[in-house]
């Protein structure tokens, strides 16, 4: 049956053509003959004039002026037909390399969400060994609380939360593991009494005025040194300023603060004295949602354990 009518309002679009038919036309567009093209595409002349007839059926005319011994020549319908089933074509090669690609970790997208404090160390040497590897997938990076990022992880707008000071889930849709461990430090003004030792207790520290960050009422921080320090309470005030804000407030006087050794900012006028002690080392999880099937944060986390042995070998 010829479909070659145009569409009335409401009415159903036809069966697209195969993709083949279209395979076909260009090969014989490119030879001007079917023998020829049957060749390039391994049918015989017959098939091949029969495939030319049936992607015809779906259009307003004939493809091709055929005359006896006469090399083929594109109609009018042909030549507008043409540059675009090259495009067709192509667009199907370019989704089979793509999704190639994406089945490999090669292209595609990974939302990730970290922990202020974890920013440097493992993480920065993971991204960019991960990026050397997929320069073709796209990174969303979201910096956050760990409350924030726990919720967006449960909300599908991340894929993988690396951070600190998360409780143990236990949920059974969420794969939780450890990656590294940080050391934790004491950020004091350069003049302050303890400033030149080598370590500082817990007990040293619950003497003093921390500063934290303050960030939508997260109290992740307070209370893990709370737990690090043990019973009784701490001396401390939030300020919603940037982790380097924090640090200049060290260094006015404003009381201690408490870092990472790898996210340590130098900066006159303050020391970072490590903490000694069972609860002076924080441990740095990612979290994904469990059975995710994707390969690319499979490789990312790759990178990251990878980063972390380096990080810790001696």
């Amino acid at each position: 049956m010829n479909n070659r009518r145009a569409l009335g309002e409401g009415r159903r679009a036809p069966p697209r053509p195969p993709l083949q038919l279209y395979e076909i036309f260009v090969r014989v567009a490119e030879a001007c003959s079917f023998v020829g093209a049957g060749k390039l595409v391994g049918i015989s002349q017959p098939a091949v004039s029969q495939a030319i007839a049936r992607l015809e059926d779906y259009y307003p005319g004939d493809l091709f002026v055929r005359r006896r011994g006469a090399p083929l020549v594109l109609t009018p319908v042909g030549e507008a037909l043409l540059p675009l089933a090259k495009a067709m074509l192509q667009a199907a090669d370019q989704s089979f390399i793509r999704t190639e690609a994406a089945s490999h970790s090669q292209r595609g997208r990974l939302s990730v969400g970290f922990y202020p404090g974890v920013a440097s160390g493992p993480l920065r040497e993971g991204i960019k060994s991960f990026r050397e590897e997929c320069p073709e997938v796209e990174l969303d990076l979201v910096e956050s609380m760990p409350s924030d990022l726990h919720a967006q992880l449960c909300a599908r707008q991340l894929d993988l939360i690396i951070s600190a000071f998360v409780a143990y889930l236990g949920a059974g849709d969420l794969t939780q593991e450890k990656l590294w461990s940080e050391q934790l430090v004491a950020i004091l003004p350069e003049r302050h009494e303890l400033a030149g030792r080598s370590s500082l207790r817990w007990a040293e520290i619950a003497r003093m005025q921390i500063i934290l960050r303050a960030a939508g009422g997260d109290l992740s921080g307070y209370r893990a040194i709370l737990a690090a320090v043990g019973p009784g309470s701490l001396n401390c005030r939030q300020f919603a300023v940037s982790r380097g804000t924090l640090t200049q407030l060290v260094t006015m006087e404003f009381g201690v603060a408490i870092s990472f050794s790898s996210a340590v900012m130098p900066m006159p006028g303050v020391t970072a004295v490590p903490i000694d002690g069972a609860n002076a080392t924080v441990p740095v999880e990612g979290i994904w949602r469990a059975n995710d099937g994707n390969p690319i944060r499979h490789r990312f986390v790759r990178h990251l354990r990878e980063a972390a042995k380096t990080a810790s070998d001696p």
